[in-house]
Order: structure tokens, then sequence, then C-alpha cells
């Protein structure tokens, strides 16, 4: 919980800048800041006017080099309130519970807020280990986008992040182990909806078949009933048309297929809610169509795949911030930028056949994660799932 700590307490002030001084600071030059913490990334956003790009960088070396520690016993109370008080989405505490499920025994399984036991018994000493240990420049990216000069970002970052140790790159012999188990929370008095999660093991950013988990994540595709331009009844995607043709008996309201990489490994699987008496059905329909992908992949379904995943890619908001997190996140994870066209040829590069190998390799009667919450009457038992991951023909 120690990085959910920190980005309260990050909003208190710096060691250099108290509170009112840093709210001063950022409104004087009309610029906005975004915190985020995740699993393995955190990352200090800024968007200022191309005439203050050095008060802003400022700013932000001062809340990552000097944290303002000493505040922590003050405001150690509010932050723990807020924190309990804060209100996750569904989707998110099921991402969360997956994640417990999938990894159990590591702390990639912790939700991205810790367990609360953990943040009540963080001392100050913990914090200052924790940055020591982790805000090092070997883990460090500083990233720009809009009216900025390479060389002069350079400039400021070698003045406000020259002090920066460099860290020293840790080495790790295992990955965290991939648990095939049940993880069910049901509450029939929630309402009528149950929320599932299912996964299986997938692989890290850097391995040669990530974007072809990518395409298959596209084939699956996402479905919102009576949402989107196309009826899911006369859609192209097999998926979809097959969901929401069995709306008659029963099947999911909404479902999501996802991929999520990690440095050493990966989840891939679907997001349903559904109503309470078709929770077998929408299952059943998900497990079945992701067999599918080991045997049954036409060319035509990749290529559909494939061009709304490069439609994805390229049509996003446009905006220099959304640009400077992918900047910052593709060099944190492969060292370098990764050119549009790039990203465009390898998934070019995927066909059928390779959706095949890849899907038969990692998704075929391979051990699989599962969380659910809410109304669960027709939940199959986990060892019903396990073997819904392989097709039997005779």
């Amino acid at each position: 919980g120690a990085t959910a700590v920190l980005e309260q307490l990050t909003l208190t002030g710096t060691a250099t800048r108290p509170r009112a001084k840093l709210e001063s600071d950022i409104e004087s030059i009309g610029a906005t800041l975004d915190l985020s913490y995740g699993r393995e990334h955190s990352s200090f956003n800024m968007t200022v006017f191309k005439s203050d790009l050095a008060q802003g960088v400022d700013i932000l070396s001062d809340m990552v080099t000097k944290p303002a520690l000493a505040n922590y016993a003050k405001e150690k109370a509010n932050i723990l309130r807020k924190l309990e008080e804060t209100e996750q989405d569904t989707r998110k505490v099921i991402d969360d519970r997956l994640h417990a499920c999938a990894f159990r025994d590591y702390s990639l399984g912790f939700s991205t807020v810790g367990p609360f036991e953990n943040i009540d018994s963080l001392s100050q000493e913990h914090l200052k280990k924790h940055v020591e240990s982790n805000f090092t420049a070997d883990k460090m990216v500083l990233a720009a986008s809009g009216a900025v000069k390479h060389a002069d970002l350079v400039k400021l970052a070698e003045k406000a992040f020259g002090g920066v140790k460099a860290g020293a790159p840790k080495s790790y012999s295992t990955k965290p182990y991939f648990c095939g188990a049940q993880l069910l929370y049901r509450n029939d008095e929630m309402g009528p909806l149950a929320y599932i999660s299912t996964a299986w093991e997938a692989v890290p950013y850097k391995s040669p078949d990530a974007v072809t988990f990518m395409v298959m994540q596209a084939i699956i595709g996402k479905y919102k009933k009576n949402v989107g331009l196309v009826p899911g009844n006369i859609s192209g995607n097999r998926c979809v048309n097959a969901v929401a043709n069995k709306m008659g008996v029963g099947c999911a309201e909404e479902y999501e297929a996802f991929i999520q990489f990690y440095k050493d490994t990966g989840l891939f699987g679907f997001y349903i809610v559904c109503d309470e008496v078709a929770v077998e059905h929408a299952i059943g329909e998900l497990m079945f169509n992701i067999n599918l992908l080991s045997f049954s992949v036409t060319d035509e379904e990749v290529e559909r795949a494939k061009r709304e995943l490069k439609a994805t890619l390229v049509n996003g908001s446009g905006s220099t911030q959304e640009s400077c997190n992918q900047v910052g996140k593709e060099v944190l994870t492969y060292g370098r930028g990764v050119p549009p066209a790039e990203m465009m040829l390898r998934i070019e590069a995927v066909d059928a056949e390779e959706v095949k190998r890849v899907a038969y390799k990692y998704l075929n009667d391979q051990e699989i994660s599962v969380t659910a919450l809410g109304p669960l009457h027709g939940m199959p038992e986990l060892y019903i799932l396990r073997q819904a991951t392989q097709m039997v023909r005779y």
C-alpha cells in the first residue's frame, strides 16, 4: 500500500513546497496535474503552456525527488479515511480480486490500493525506504509531447533530476506463479446482475506472441446490450453475434475480452456482466469462443480483428497528454518508443495460423483463474470450467 499512500501524500506538498505553495505554483501557470499509480507503473502528468515548460519540470522533480514524508504522521488519518471512503467501480473490484486469485502468493496479486492492514502499519521510515529503492534513475522516464524540443528537455532534466541516484538493476530468478483457482463472493442481495472474470496466464510485454494476443482480444471483442452502431444480432463478430442472439434464453448484458501485460507475465481473459439466471449460458458461450481460437479461426475473422485493433491504436483522443503517457510507458517497457508504423507491420504479420498456434500453446487445456461477485446461482464449479478449456471431439 505504500504507492497508494504516496499518491495521497504527494498532494499535501513537497519538502520544499508546502501544499498552499504547490497549488499556487500549479494554478499560476494554468497547468493541470494528474497522478496515477498502478501495479507496475506510477506516473506524474502535467499539462503546461510551452513557455512554462521549465516551471513544470521543476514542480514534477520536486514531487518525485522531495516528497513530504514528514507530513505523513499528520496526514495519515486523512489518507486512510479517504482511501476507505473512495468507491471503486465493480470492474476494478473484480480486476483486483482476479489478481488476488491468480497471483495469490506474490505482490502482483495485491490490490492497487494494497491491504488496509498493511497501510495502517506503514511508518515514515517504510515510505522513505520505498522511495529510495524505487524512485531511481534506472526506473524513471521523463517524457514530453507537443511544442517542446528534445534538447531543451534534456537540459531541464539534467538540472532537475541530475541528483537522482542511478540504482542497481535487480535480477529476478522467478516470475509470479499463476494459480489456477476460483474465488467467489456470492451475494444474492446485491441486485439481479452477476459480475464474472476468467483469465488464463498470458505473456509479458516483450514476448514475440504479445501482438498475437492483442489480435486475439480483438477477435473476441466486446459487447454491450443496445449499445453500438451495429446491432449485436447481425454483428460480423462470431462471439458478439452468438451472445446477442442467445438473449432470448438469457446471456451476457455485456462482456469484454482483455489482455494485461506485465514485466514477466500477463493475463488474458474475459469480463462478463449477466443476469443471475444466465450465468452458465454466458460463461459457456465465452469459453466456447475462446476454445475456437485454437481450432477454428478464419482468415476473415483475423482480418476484421486486425482492422479494429489498428483503428483502436490510432484513433485515440489525439491529446499531447495521451501521446506523452504512451511514450513514457513504451520507454519503460521496451527501452524505446515504438513508432505506429512498426506496430502496424507487426499486427499485419499475424494470420489465422499464427492465432491458432498461440491460442493452442497458451489457452488450450491450461489452468484458469476465476472470480465472481453477486447472485451466482448457476456458477459452474472450477473443475467444470477447467474441462471447458479444451474440446473433446469424436
